[in-house]
């Protein structure tokens, strides 16, 4: 159907969801700007920027009125959160304030200081040699797999409060295939990793085959291990090609048009202060500003600098050329972030013209 994705963005219902979202953003927080990996899905990989670790009393003020504002806080990004010389001390302070750290991670500089320490964690893993070569590392596999298992056994012999989730991916865009989708394509293969990760850790999940391999073809969690608030879980993904500076050519600039409300829903705040305000641009090509430790968070969101880019979305002309060559990989060059928060007005709204299958941008909730 042609120009779905702007009739879906120009319904009233689909305003007043990103007006919510303007209420309660998602705040990324990058304590750091770099890896102790350059994996080859990763738009950072070919970066070598100098280290930059964010100032601690920064930290401290936005995860404060995060916090307080009630926002929903993750850190990581693609950089590596655990490099950070204070993330224990970090970790902590978002505990205090009562909230959970929650972060993507490669695990590989996990320190035990942080082994007992409340978190939920999106382990990238590498389930087998195969998977583990798409991590470009001198590191060998077999010291990999040690240092994971040291963390992972600890967390379930102690009952560490926190989710871990395994993410064990599909990595067919390797073999060409280029489409935007979310459809996992290698069920089998996930499915055997999964069992091959149960085991290597000991677990014997009680799982029936088919209900796994259809947990595995939604994308849903497995669960290896729970015992109170202790999860350890699989959690199946895609490679996909949607960090375009990653898998596309971004040299060639394409025309000033697109739109994504991206900076309706988050900021992507690195290391150095600077917010970003997209999870596939968190190299901060396109910023709207830089904060520091006095920056009244919600002032900034709401505030002339954020609005301007609004603004220019609103209008398919985004103001940086960044966003402008991500779009022209998109279809209809319409990037609608809703589709991630609010499923069930997206869903309504795309039932009204009449969709009633997925689509390769967006999966029906279940019920509807």
């Amino acid at each position: 159907m042609e120009n779905l994705k702007r009739k879906l963005i120009a319904d009233d219902r689909y305003k007043e969801g990103l007006n919510g979202c303007l209420e309660v953003p998602q705040i990324l927080l990058a304590p750091t700007n770099y890896c102790n990996l350059a994996c080859s899905y990763c738009s950072t990989k070919n970066i070598r920027p100098s280290k930059v670790n964010m100032d601690l009393g920064l930290a401290k003020s936005i995860i404060s009125q995060t916090l307080d504002n009630g926002w929903p806080l993750s850190f990581g990004q693609t950089y590596e959160p655990f490099l950070h010389p204070d993330i224990v001390e970090i970790i902590r302070f978002v505990m205090d304030r009562g909230g959970r750290f929650i972060s993507a991670t490669n695990g590989m500089a996990i320190g035990k200081g942080a082994y007992d320490l409340p978190m939920n964690l999106l382990l990238s893993f590498s389930a087998d040699e195969d998977d583990y070569v798409y991590r470009n590392t001198a590191v060998a596999y077999d010291r990999y797999r040690a240092k994971l298992h040291a963390f992972l056994s600890h967390r379930i012999a102690h009952t560490v409060p926190g989710r871990i989730s395994l993410q064990i991916a599909d990595y067919s865009l390797f073999s060409g295939d280029m489409e935007y989708s979310k459809e996992i394509k290698d069920v089998d293969g996930i499915l055997r990793k999964s069992l091959a990760t149960a085991a290597w850790l000991g677990l014997d999940p009680d799982q029936d085959m088919a209900e796994w391999a259809g947990l595995i073809a939604r994308r849903a969690p497995l669960p290896l291990f729970e015992d109170g608030e202790t999860v350890i879980q699989v959690q199946p993904t895609k490679i996909m090609p949607n960090s375009y500076d990653a898998f596309v050519d971004m040299d060639v600039p394409a025309a000033a048009r697109g739109y994504c409300d991206s900076c309706y829903t988050m900021m992507s705040i690195q290391a150095d202060g600077k917010v970003a305000y997209c999870c596939c641009d968190p190299s901060a090509n396109a910023i709207a500003g830089i904060l520091d430790a006095d920056t009244d968070l919600k002032e900034f969101w709401l505030g002339e600098e954020m609005n301007r880019v609004r603004r220019g979305f609103d209008d398919f002309a985004p103001i940086h050329s960044f966003c402008t060559q991500c779009l022209d990989n998109v279809s209809e060059h319409v990037k609608p972030l809703l589709t991630v928060r609010k499923l069930k007005v997206v869903a309504a709204i795309l039932r009204d013209h009449g969709v009633r299958e997925d689509l390769p941008w967006f999966k029906f909730p279940a019920g509807m």
